[in-house]
């Protein structure tokens, strides 16, 4: 009976020593995608920061003057959308990806990010659309585009802000679980 108890306690212990190491792999996967993920969101941060610049500048440009020239409006749109298809959507690709592996909590920040950047990339190709659909109009006395650089303005604040917020969220939690003061998940 000692023997075979001894086999079990011995068949347990085996047990547990193979599953540390895949437990302990599974944990630095866990946080080295959080730190990835920690990366994409400063970055989205970034690019919302400065598609923000680029559509206040529009809308000062609407609110201050009609002089301001066709292509210095082209140019801001144009690097809007160089910024949102080339920097942002990258981001959100990559982060999408890796979402299912992320905290719960973080999973609800990525997808306000994406609903963000969804309706900014659609206020940007509208306005674009109205821009073109409009070329004898001046861009401060379209109605259209005057509410689409807006919308802009403020899809880039709250992308901007959710970001933000997730990344100081994220990094504070990062370096609570790397100190060991929470459990990984």
């Amino acid at each position: 009976m000692k023997k075979r108890w001894m086999t079990i306690v011995w068949m347990m212990a085996m047990v547990v020593a193979l599953a540390l190491p895949a437990r302990a792999a599974d944990g630095a996967n866990a946080v080295k995608l959080e730190k990835e993920a920690i990366g994409l969101i400063q970055d989205i941060e970034e690019v919302a920061r400065d598609v923000q610049y680029h559509a206040e500048r529009l809308n000062l440009f609407m609110a201050s003057s009609v002089d301001v020239s066709r292509w210095t409006h082209y140019h801001h749109l144009d690097t809007i959308k160089v910024l949102v298809n080339d920097q942002l959507r990258p981001a959100l690709l990559r982060l999408n990806e890796i979402e299912v592996a992320l905290p719960e909590w973080k999973q609800a920040s990525v997808d306000k990010m994406v609903a963000a950047a969804a309706e900014l990339a659609q206020d940007a190709s509208s306005a674009f659309v109205s821009k073109r659909s409009s070329a004898s109009t001046i861009p401060a006395l379209n109605a259209e585009y005057r509410t689409l650089v807006a919308d802009m303005v403020a899809h880039s604040t709250s992308l901007a802000k959710t970001a933000d917020a997730a990344h100081s969220y994220a990094t504070a939690h990062l370096k609570a679980t790397e100190a060991g003061l929470l459990a990984s998940r």
